[in-house]
């Protein structure tokens, strides 16, 4: 007779594998830690360190300014350029009712014992044209216009020997060049009388000077400055 040596439900091995209940918390209590690490030391750490709250580092006035420096010089924005250009001799001029341009355009207007000039900006805006020498009611002109600057400059040459020139730019303004030196185009100390003029719209220069000479430029660069029937 066998032995009968099957198990019954009763006599199995026990296989219940579940942890202690002290263990169990060891390991919630590591998960936790882990949790309040990443989500609250860490970026408390990482904040520290970028010092976020700190704000803007104050920076020593005289290493400001030193900063300031070596950026300019190591990209300067306008950079001084030295030139040495007659401006415009001969130059032509038409009558207000031959040049078609719009009016609100720029100009240089000056006025001389009743006969005015306007200087079209937009004409005057190449290096080599930025001088436009003229002669108008027999007094003799040089007229200039920075394009970088905006800034405009009538000199009387009445008395003058030396030839008024384009020297180029100062990184600032027109450079211009008389008797061999360099001056800034608004600088106090050029030895050049300054004749009244005035920056204005064509619109506004032509109501109050319907009979004004103008000045377009050499590449008539406005669109069709002159009408068919002016003479180029």
């Amino acid at each position: 007779m066998t032995e009968d040596t099957s198990l019954t439900e009763y006599d199995s091995p026990q296989t219940d594998v579940s942890l202690p209940t002290s263990e169990s918390r060891t390991i919630w209590q590591n998960r936790w830690v882990l949790v309040v690490l990443v989500f609250v030391v860490v970026p408390s750490l990482v904040w520290g360190l970028l010092d976020i709250d700190s704000g803007r580092a104050t920076v020593p006035p005289q290493s400001e300014v030193e900063l300031m420096a070596m950026e300019a010089e190591m990209m300067p924005d306008n950079p001084p350029e030295e030139l040495d250009e007659p401006g415009i001799y001969d130059a032509r001029f038409y009558r207000a009712d031959q040049v078609v341009f719009p009016d609100d355009e720029f100009v240089i207007g000056i006025e001389v014992d009743g006969k005015a000039c306007a200087y079209l900006l937009a004409g005057m805006n190449d290096v080599d044209q930025h001088i436009v020498h003229h002669e108008l009611a027999g007094q003799q002109f040089a007229v200039t216009y920075c394009d970088k600057s905006d800034c405009i400059a009538v000199y009387d040459k009445a008395g003058t020997t030396a030839e008024i020139r384009n020297g180029g730019f100062s990184g600032e303004t027109l450079w211009i060049l008389y008797d061999g030196q360099r001056f800034e185009q608004d600088a106090e100390e050029i030895p050049l009388k300054n004749f009244p003029s005035v920056k204005t719209t064509w619109g506004d220069w032509k109501k109050k000077y319907p009979h004004s000479l103008v000045y377009v430029g050499l590449g008539m660069s406005v669109g069709p400055t002159l009408k068919d029937n002016a003479e180029r």
